[in-house]
């Protein structure tokens, strides 16, 4: 079963927000599935959630994760604390997931916190039944294929499991096919991104990049993959070349992928996602030529 959702930063930025742009635009393009980036402690609040609930239930949009700021490590009574609650909100929201990243490289204890924080909350996760997807971010904790090797050998809990963040993979450095070869089974989320510079940090439109999600999506599908794809349009590509963001930069990535869609009747949440083998329909191909750092 894929799926294929938006995240409310395609729509709404980075800053707080109170989702109108969300519930107004993503079923004006045709999205049934949204993934809420609630990265400020305001946004976590029962009455919140409470709203957002009945909004997605009146907008036809199925929330399917909850995205979280603050990455793991660092104290961690304040990352059970934040994360437990947070997967308690998911499931509320009828969310399958809780993303979250390894925060800033290095700081807050390494990886060696991230671990540690996980096998406290890997339980609770095993508990809630609500999965905890660790994305990769370039200059990040979770950054490379070692950084998650490390983890996984730690954690073998089928809850914890990786968000690809395409854009943030081809933006490290990382190949895609080598993320596919060495850990699809432990892929429980992706996030497509498009970046421009292989090894340099260029976030672009879609269609303006040189990633091919195409290719990973098809090789992820090929080995079992089943669950979401969500969109990300990343908000400070229009900070940084001037165009402000309009409809059609979103028709186009959802135009794009809503190909693979093999569930796109709104339903409930994505609890413990089963993995299923097949093709996800046909789908064109497509080959993109990297531009990389000299």
């Amino acid at each position: 079963m894929i799926r294929l959702a938006c995240a409310t930063l395609s729509a709404e930025g980075f800053g707080e927000t109170d989702f109108t742009k969300t519930f107004d635009l993503l079923p004006r393009i045709g999205f049934r599935f949204v993934e809420f980036n609630l990265w400020h402690p305001s946004s976590l609040a029962p009455s919140v959630l409470r709203g957002l609930a009945r909004r997605s239930d009146a907008a036809g949009l199925v929330p399917v994760a909850i995205h979280l700021g603050g990455g793991l490590g660092g104290d961690p009574a304040r990352d059970y604390c934040h994360k437990v609650y947070a997967m308690q909100a998911a499931r509320a929201l009828g969310a399958g997931l809780i993303v979250t990243s390894g925060g800033n490289r290095g700081s807050g204890g390494g990886l060696e916190a991230v671990i540690r924080s996980l096998r406290a909350l890997a339980p609770v996760a095993e508990e809630l039944g609500v999965g905890i997807s660790l994305e990769n971010h370039a200059a990040d904790n979770l950054e490379n294929l070692e950084d998650y090797a490390r983890v996984f050998d730690a954690i073998p809990s089928p809850q914890v499991g990786m968000c690809i963040d395409t854009g943030h993979f081809e933006a490290a450095g990382v190949d895609l096919d080598a993320v596919v070869d060495r850990f699809s089974g432990r892929v429980n989320h992706i996030h497509l991104k498009e970046n421009r510079i292989f090894g340099r940090k260029t976030f672009s439109r879609f269609g303006e990049g040189s990633t091919d999600n195409d290719r990973l999506v098809r090789r992820m599908i090929d080995r079992g993959f089943s669950g979401v794809l969500t969109i990300e349009l990343s908000p400070e590509i229009g900070e940084q070349d001037g165009r402000p963001f309009t409809d059609a930069d979103l028709e186009r990535p959802y135009r794009m992928f809503t190909v693979y869609e093999t569930d796109p009747a709104p339903g409930r949440n994505l609890l413990r996602i089963k993995q299923t083998t097949g093709r996800a329909g046909d789908v064109r191909p497509a080959s993109k030529t990297k531009e990389r750092q000299p």
